[in-house]
């Protein structure tokens, strides 16, 4: 201790300060006597490092004694499960590669909630091509089996685009399914799924999905039971937009021309050489895969502006955010934050790691690295803390 000895009483290894100002605790530095003396029992709050500091120095007092605050209040078991992270998102953006001609790369998903038709539709199957945003607005039912989705995806994309080399969608039991893998298996194209509860691995068809809503509205707002029959006309004004990204509508970006309209005139138009027409039609997706190139690049430096690179390697235990968790017995409101901890087994992608999860739950193993949180354990530092209570016992 660096106090003057002729002010310090010892009494069992514990020096006590005679200051008159401040009639202190004098503690060793070692891992036992601290972990008795800061507070973690309820009537001391959990609170942070520099509020727990405070209440300790007014009785005690131990050399390094804010450092092993912080190290002893960053361990804390119930502190780690309980509170909401305020840290920037975790993991940097992996941004998907940029195809360089149109229907290479695909995406898919379904809008439901609809009220059902005359035709007993109640859903869309949304599909949009990731170079040249052209979408596909097919119309079908919840209760679709996945062989029924698959002929759908024949009928209107395969036979008018030809087989994509890549298709992305999110989890649905549909695209999960062991029909549809072998299905696309045979095709020779590349599944690409988000990680569980993470869609953002797909916010191109989400944004989609919410303009196909936005039309529906303004196009059904006088009779919303036949919105299905709304779709063909909506797909077509979609497609004949000129769409921000590639500043191209996505019509001209896969046929080399506009569709005719109610507007245009009737005149037949110039027939380009075949030559010419080919050399044009490929200059014109080299400026826009450059351009997507561009906007990409830009959409992730401003995103990483708001997020820290990640630290969690194979083999450290983490705990798992329960938002998405099916934890019943608890309400919302006084529901653990965190779970775990649990150990990392492989590292899927750069942001993307599969975990050892009890055998009861009946999820993907596999989230997004903005899920996780490394697991600081209370016994590495301060010997003796109580050990952490097990995860919860099922999740769906």
């Amino acid at each position: 201790l660096a106090e003057k000895r002729h002010l310090l009483q010892w009494d069992s290894d514990i020096a006590y300060r005679k200051d008159h100002k401040n009639l202190g605790t004098q503690l060793p530095s070692f891992a036992p006597v601290t972990t008795r003396r800061i507070p973690r029992r309820p009537y001391a709050g959990h609170f942070g490092s520099n509020k727990t500091l405070t209440g300790i120095a007014k009785h005690y007092y131990w050399p390094h004694m804010a450092d092993d605050v912080q190290k002893f209040v960053t361990s804390c078991d119930t502190c780690q499960r309980m509170k909401s992270s305020k840290q920037k998102k975790a993991g940097l953006l992996q941004p998907l590669p940029v195809p360089e001609q149109p229907w290479q790369v695909v995406s898919l998903d379904f809008i439901t909630g609809l009220p059902p038709t005359s035709s007993g539709h109640d859903a869309i199957l949304v599909v949009i091509d990731k170079f040249s945003k052209m979408g596909h607005f097919i119309p079908t039912h919840t209760t679709a089996r996945t062989e029924e989705t698959a002929q759908l995806f024949v009928r209107h994309i395969i036979s008018q685009h030809g087989i994509p080399t890549t298709l992305i969608s999110d989890r649905d039991p549909k695209f999960t399914s062991k029909f549809w893998k072998e299905l696309m298996s045979l095709l020779g194209t590349k599944l690409a799924m988000s990680s569980a509860y993470h869609p953002q691995t797909d916010g191109q068809t989400e944004r989609l999905n919410q303009i196909v809503e936005q039309l529906l509205r303004a196009a059904c707002k006088d009779d919303i039971s036949k919105w299905d029959l709304h779709l063909p006309v909506l797909e077509f004004a979609y497609n004949n937009a000129t769409h921000a990204a590639t500043g191209q509508t996505p019509f001209f970006l896969c046929y080399g021309r506009h569709p005719l309209t109610p507007q245009k005139p009737t005149a037949s138009p110039t027939v380009q050489p075949a030559h010419d027409f080919i050399t044009t039609m490929h200059q014109l997706w080299d400026r826009t895969h450059k351009r997507l190139l561009d906007i990409q690049q830009q959409q992730k430096r401003q995103a990483d502006r708001h997020r820290n690179d990640h630290t969690i390697s194979v083999g450290d235990q983490v705990l798992l955010d329960t938002r998405n968790l099916d934890i019943s017995h608890l309400p919302s409101k006084l529901r653990p934050r965190f779970c775990g901890p649990f150990l990392v087994e492989a590292q899927v992608t750069p942001v993307t790691f599969r975990l050892r999860l009890p055998a009861t739950w009946k999820i993907h193993n596999a989230f997004h690295v903005q899920l996780l949180k490394p697991y600081r354990d209370p016994n590495t530092i301060f010997v003796g803390r109580q050990p952490p209570p097990p995860p919860p016992s099922s999740s769906k």
